[in-house]
């Protein structure tokens, strides 16, 4: 089961990974898998129209766009695709047929997104004592009120760093998953050569490279990139931009200098002090000033 959005840029897609895609969900159908995908808010533009609906066509593959009691080898599911404004099932009409889980792909007041931003949305307890209740759309696996969002089974942007996870359900159990997968990292480096003494990348990882070098060295720009796409290549990284970011020479602190913000004038005789200023010339500064 994908609880919502099968990609993440929406309709901005290439056709080669929209193919890549559904050639491997037909392939786990081949094998006799049942699949059932929610459409989440980055699976369409208007919901009438939703990009994936033909992957319906399949054998074995289920798209639902629509509201949804299905029940799936003797264990009932209540299925409510995104919308921008959700409105749930009767809660006594699936607590009577006997709803055993809940999927959905919304965004719930009080879950907290990869940034560890607190996010508004909508309230659950239209869901609550209906059945567990699994849900899609944020990446971070957490737990809100009676939803508990599945979360991420891979990072989905540069410098993430939830733990990625899957769950196997078996009749009223759970059990979280946490596989192996490829990281989305932000290398940051001032030569090449620190990328291979850096422990936190393995092979398989998609990597950015941001160089900080000094505007002195930006003749050597190309050199150094075509360096970092050789050192890639050569470690099995996936390596998807290089960044130029200009080192500039941090400011000296004076000796009585603090962190402590201070006004234009405290700033300017501090400096007046610290460098001797010659009394006349402090004067026409503070006249400008």
């Amino acid at each position: 089961m994908i609880l919502g959005d099968l990609t993440d840029e929406k309709d901005y897609h290439s056709s080669h990974l929209v193919n890549r895609l559904v050639s491997a969900l037909a392939a786990l159908a081949r094998e006799g898998i049942g699949i059932h995908i929610l459409m989440g808010n980055h699976d369409y533009a208007e919901g009438s129209k939703p990009f994936f609906s033909f992957i319906s066509e399949l054998p074995r593959c289920f798209f639902y766009s629509q509201q949804r009691m299905v029940e799936i080898g003797n264990v009932r599911w209540a299925f409510f695709p995104h919308s921008r404004e959700p409105v749930w099932a009767d809660r006594k009409y699936m607590q009577e047929i006997g709803i055993d889980y809940v999927g959905c792909h919304q965004v719930f007041s009080g879950a907290v997104s990869e940034s560890g931003r607190e996010l508004a949305g909508v309230g659950a307890r239209a869901l609550e004592g209906v059945g567990k209740v699994w849900a899609g759309d944020i990446h971070v696996p957490q737990q809100v009120g009676v939803v508990e969002y599945v979360g991420s089974p891979y990072p989905i942007h540069f410098g993430d760093s939830f733990e990625p996870r899957v769950v196997m359900l078996d009749g009223g159990r759970h059990w979280s998953l946490y596989p192996e997968t490829i990281r989305k990292l932000v290398l940051r480096i001032r030569d090449p050569d620190e990328i291979e003494e850096m422990p936190e990348w393995r092979a398989g990882d998609q990597v950015k490279v941001v160089v900080s070098l000094r505007r002195a060295d930006f003749s050597r720009w190309d050199v150094y990139r075509q360096a970092i796409r050789t050192i890639c290549k050569r470690n099995e990284l996936d390596l998807c931009g290089i960044e130029l970011q200009e080192r500039r020479r941090e400011r000296l602190k004076l000796a009585n200098d603090t962190d402590v913000p201070r006004a234009p004038a405290d700033q300017f005789e501090a400096y007046v002090e610290a460098q001797r200023v010659d009394p006349s010339d402090a004067e026409v500064g503070r006249t400008m000033l």
